[in-house]
């Protein structure tokens, strides 16, 4: 051959062509799979959240199983973000291994095009077909390793890629409808409210009961609780603002306390407590135990008593079950030893609610004491002169 080697040299360029991918393409999938992967996981973050909000809402059987159901999707979405994730590296590596390999290629055929240059240089022309053939041959042999490294980079990414296709996600959930928790499915499955649930402390809102949106007018006449002016050093105001019951009996009403400045006093205190959460051993200002509340809301009315239930109820005065008011205490005995070991706040004695901070798993809430399971010691009036 005298001159030519552009048609050997050629073979190296139809291999670049073979391996030249839509680079940027190939980014702008990888880099929607990962914002897809990101989206996932900011809805099913929500998703959990207002799963917490239900469980903060509603107690009983339904509840608790609803919570562990709606669990899956948070796990579901977890691993479809990890496998979109995934996909987007993979796609990633499988670019830019085409990439490279057609670098390398293009590569050999420049280095090749020079030394066919520098040959036509010294030979005035002419060069040898044989020593042309022998250059086209090693570089042919070096770019078809490139080529099968990018081949196999590529296949790689297809393997991984269908690894995924086949798994489910949230196609394994079962259908929400086909749960126990739906009231159709399994009638005996409570979904019981939780009466003092709020959305944060701002919401401390007579009548607010957690199954409805909260409507205006959170204080003045007939307010208790935060700027109801029924707290310590607060003014006048009337009753009638409903409160949850921990019947299904729904809201009751707080009773006028204008007359009874011990007992509002004490029960308006109280009331703005709500949805504090239990702690033992606590007495405020933002956490309490059944007599840590108590303690705190006859103090706001200027009365001092013991600190713990079994020392109140025997501090006394005992008072007849039919001559109970507002603001009087109220003892109860689980162990049935004769000692008070729980004791809360009369609000509204003809409707038989207390406000009381019930346990760990519970909060400071208004509830009905003629419903209320554990058996009940009696009555005291603390400070009655």
């Amino acid at each position: 051959m005298t001159g030519g080697g552009e048609g050997e040299f050629g073979a190296l360029l139809r291999i670049v062509g073979e391996l030249t991918g839509d680079q940027s393409e190939i980014s702008g999938i990888a880099k929607r799979w990962r914002a897809l992967a990101t989206g996932v996981g900011t809805h099913t973050g929500a998703l959990k959240r207002a799963a917490g909000t239900v469980d903060d809402a509603w107690n009983g059987g339904a509840a608790e199983n609803f919570i562990g159901y709606m669990a899956r999707y948070p796990r579901a979405g977890t691993a479809l973000g990890d496998a979109l994730k995934s996909c987007a590296a993979t796609l990633e590596r499988a670019g830019s291994a085409l990439e490279t390999a057609r670098g390398e290629v293009q590569a050999i055929y420049e280095e090749k095009q020079a030394w066919l240059a520098g040959q036509r240089e010294r030979t005035g022309g002419a060069v040898p077909a044989e020593l042309v053939a022998s250059q086209a041959a090693d570089a042919l042999g070096r770019a078809e390793d490139s080529r099968r490294r990018a081949v196999e980079a590529v296949e790689a990414a297809v393997g991984a890629l269908g690894g995924h296709l086949g798994t489910a996600f949230f196609t394994a959930i079962p259908a929400p409808g086909d749960q126990d928790f739906v009231p159709r499915n399994n009638p005996a499955m409570r979904w019981v409210p939780d009466p003092d649930f709020r959305q944060g402390r701002s919401t401390q809102l007579a009548g607010y009961d957690g199954s409805a949106p909260v409507d205006g007018g959170t204080g003045g006449s007939g307010g208790y609780g935060a700027g109801s002016g029924y707290g310590p050093g607060g003014g006048g105001g009337s009753g009638g603002t409903g409160y949850p019951g921990g019947s299904p009996g729904g809201p009751v009403t707080v009773p006028n306390l204008g007359a009874n400045p011990r007992a509002k006093a004490i029960v308006g205190y109280a009331l703005d407590q709500l949805g504090d959460r239990y702690v033992w051993g606590a007495t405020g200002p933002n956490t309490f135990d059944c007599s840590g509340l108590t303690l705190r809301s006859y103090q706001a009315a200027g009365i001092g008593i013991p600190r713990v239930a079994a020392d109140q109820w025997v501090h006394g005065p005992r008072v007849p079950d039919g001559e109970v008011q507002a603001g009087d205490l109220i003892f109860f005995d689980s162990t049935g030893d004769g000692k008070a070991d729980h004791v809360g706040i009369v609000l509204d004695p003809e409707r038989q609610t207390m406000i009381h901070a019930p346990n760990s798993r519970s909060v400071v809430r208004v509830e009905s004491y003629g419903d209320y399971s554990t058996p009940r010691l009696g009555f005291t009036r603390p400070g009655a002169g």
